[in-house]
């Protein structure tokens, strides 16, 4: 694969940090794309998934995420949450993310007000 292929195929989302409490006795901290937190609510109960915003993002192949969802969780797990359309709609959570564009926002910068002095009969700003 050369660079260029790397570069069209490869793309960098934002992850979240999703703190799982599977049992009572045992809490796992996992970073994952954002859409993988559907399938940890479904198999541990909305209750027991808490998400976090992160800063740092993760590389995901868009074309091969379906497959490594359903062979992380079996494939019954994932057509559950995104549906028995062979990956399409999670195509379209992948493409809506890639799309995101951060827009840094511009500081504000307050001006303070002109004020005038009056000095001895003059005016200075």
């Amino acid at each position: 694969m050369n660079r260029k292929e790397l570069i069209h195929s490869d793309f960098q989302i934002k992850e979240v940090e999703a703190v799982v409490r599977r049992d009572a006795f045992t809490t796992i901290h996992v970073h994952v794309p954002p859409y993988e937190t559907n399938i940890l609510r479904n198999l541990f109960g909305r209750e027991n998934v808490t998400v976090f915003e992160r800063q740092s993002k993760t590389t995901i192949t868009p074309e091969q995420e379906y497959d490594r969802l359903c062979a992380k969780y079996g494939h019954e797990v994932v057509a559950k949450v995104f549906g028995e359309d062979d990956g399409d709609r999670l195509m379209e959570i992948v493409e809506g993310l890639m799309s995101e564009k951060v827009i840094p926002e511009e500081p504000q910068i307050e001006k303070t007000p002109e004020v005038e002095i009056e000095t001895k009969g003059a005016k200075k700003r």
